[in-house]
């Protein structure tokens, strides 16, 4: 199917579109960095570059954002990708399912759909500000296939407490690998065939 308007995405095929992985996508967006943007009095503020180029495909010529119902930030991401999840949500979760209902709630039901203007801008809406706590600038960080935006603040916090966690995790793995190196490799008493015992050595 075309998108509106009629205009395909350039090096794309027809009937494909980003942000669908898993869902017949062949290439779906990624969105990767971070960036520190300046807010403006009216709460408008300027998509990065980079992600406005992986935008370019989208058949809608903006972002959806929508308040994170677990972190303390937001999450915004091209139209397509909130498709596919609503289509998702339709798949795997029957017709009144409650699970269903309440995930729709928190991410289809808190969506707006902010459409560029001619310098790339968007306007965040007051109520998305108070939720992440955005004044006068804010963090876009790309996590693949979607963006967080963050308060500067808040996002220093959170990456703070994953780099702690990270390395943690780094420390457990590294202590791990280096117990099953030595656990698996063969004593200085063992024969080739790891038996413990020399070849030739039985009576």
């Amino acid at each position: 199917m075309m998108p509106m308007g009629g205009v395909r995405p350039v090096g794309r095929p027809a009937g494909s579109y980003p942000g669908q992985a898993g869902l017949g996508q062949e290439t779906p967006m990624r969105f990767i960095a971070n960036y520190t943007n300046k807010v403006d009095r009216k709460g408008r503020v300027s998509v990065p570059a980079r992600f406005r180029g992986e935008l370019q495909a989208s058949r809608f010529p903006g972002i959806v954002v929508y308040e994170s119902f677990k972190l303390p930030c937001l999450e915004g991401s091209a139209r397509e990708y909130i498709d596919a999840l609503a289509d998702r949500l339709s798949s795997d979760f029957g017709a009144f399912d409650d699970e269903k209902e309440a995930l729709a709630a928190a991410i289809l039901g808190a969506a707006f759909d902010l459409p560029f203007d001619s310098e790339g801008r968007i306007l965040l809406p007051q109520p998305l500000l108070d939720f992440a706590g955005i004044t006068d600038q804010a963090v876009f960080v790309g996590v693949g296939e979607k963006f967080l935006i963050w308060a500067p603040e808040a996002w220093e916090r959170y990456r703070d407490e994953q780099r702690q966690k990270a390395r943690a995790a780094a420390m457990r793995l590294g202590a791990l690998g280096r117990l099953e190196a030595s656990s698996s490799a063969p004593s200085a008493a063992d024969g080739p065939n790891g038996s413990g015992q020399a070849e030739g050595g039985s009576s």
